[in-house]
């Protein structure tokens, strides 16, 4: 079975710690000369050792001086600890010469009987490298641990960030779905009224739209002709209520094929235009506008509807809709859409640009 790409990511930064310092340690053996090896000199093997010292030090300071000394105890604490044992390394490096290599034997030793000064220039040598090495790779470590906490920060905080923009949007689809169930269930209860015959097949279409909304519109992208669909079913049981009482003029484009969109996106602009283009209107009229520009890739749509004078406003919801529409388009479709309304005299325009791809 094929490893996932978090599976991946578990073992490939355990993978790339070994092969970086399985280099570090080899690499005396590494860059040798062919032409000239003569095989392993003591050096080398000191050199592996103290790399291997180098290692301990570093995942030591990544792993338990970092979260258990300097993120409980504090800075200075945590400088002194790994002070402490820095200090206690190069004991033991110094230690491992002594007992292992001939030449580790003569340290504070001058070349010539007592003359002590050669032996303590090497010393100190000694002494002032493996300090700055010890220090260097103290830093080196630290610094890798801030990072990947950081990052595992930065990680949870754009889950939760996701999450919350989730839990969002699932808000505002909910707030469409009761003025949606509101407006059908008015044009059943008309239907009932007249013992209609069309009761049944409208209940029918009610189940059909009802299943988009439960289901299909859980998911982050539809097809835009189901969308187009949904609208069309909307207004089709729309107008068994109304009937010739308003004329509803459709111009949606046939070429839909290949494109996606966040599901009932386009709704609230309907339901707009039959909530405040019905009813104290004379001659009330809707036009629906959509078309789908192929090589830009830009949906347009366009909703007009006659409305009543301001005084005549309905209820206070008055404009919810379009409010949580533009919060909806700003949380998918940020930088790539354009929403305008206007009104001129009793005509309401709502006019949405959004770019597909």
């Amino acid at each position: 079975m094929a490893l996932n790409t978090r599976s991946l990511n578990r073992y490939l930064a355990p993978a790339l710690h070994i092969l970086f310092w399985g280099l570090i340690i080899i690499s005396p053996y590494l860059f040798r000369n062919p032409n000239t090896w003569e095989g392993f000199k003591p050096w080398h093997y000191k050199l592996i050792i103290n790399n291997s010292i180098l290692a301990l030090l570093f995942y030591l300071n990544a792993y338990v001086l970092y979260p258990k000394v300097y993120k409980t105890k504090g800075f200075w604490v945590y400088i002194f600890t790994v002070s402490t044992i820095i200090i206690a390394l190069m004991l033991f490096s110094k230690f491992v010469d002594k007992q292992l290599f001939e030449d580790g034997k003569n340290w504070g030793k001058g070349r010539r009987g007592g003359d002590h000064r050669g032996g303590d220039i090497r010393w100190m040598r000694w002494y002032i490298t493996n300090i700055l090495t010890y220090v260097f790779i103290s830093g080196i470590s630290f610094s890798y641990r801030v990072i990947k906490d950081n990052n595992k920060l930065e990680k949870i905080r754009k889950e939760k960030e996701n999450e919350t923009l989730k839990t969002e949007l699932t808000f505002l689809r909910s707030q469409v779905s009761p003025h949606f169930m509101f407006n059908v269930l008015n044009s059943l209860v008309s239907l009932a009224r007249k013992k209609s015959d069309l009761m049944e097949p409208s209940l029918i279409q009610l189940s059909n739209l009802m299943r988009y909304m439960l289901y299909e519109s859980n998911d982050e992208r539809i097809r835009l002709e189901q969308e187009v669909a949904y609208l069309r079913s909307y207004i089709d049981l729309q107008m068994l209520r109304f009937g010739d009482d308003v004329q509803i003029e459709l111009n949606i484009s046939k070429e839909l094929e290949g494109y996606e969109i966040e599901p009932m996106l386009l709704i609230s602009f309907v339901e707009n235009a039959f909530k405040h283009g019905i009813g104290m209107i004379e001659e009330p009229v809707i036009k629906v506008f959509l078309s789908v520009d192929k090589l830009k890739h830009w949906l347009d749509f366009r909703v007009e509807n006659r409305v009543a004078p301001q005084e005549d406003s309905k209820d206070k919801s008055s404009g919810i809709g379009l409010i949580n529409m533009r919060r909806r388009l700003e949380l998918l479709y940020k930088g790539r859409y354009t929403l305008e309304t206007s009104q001129k005299g009793n005509i309401f325009v709502s006019n949405l640009k959004v770019q597909l791809k």
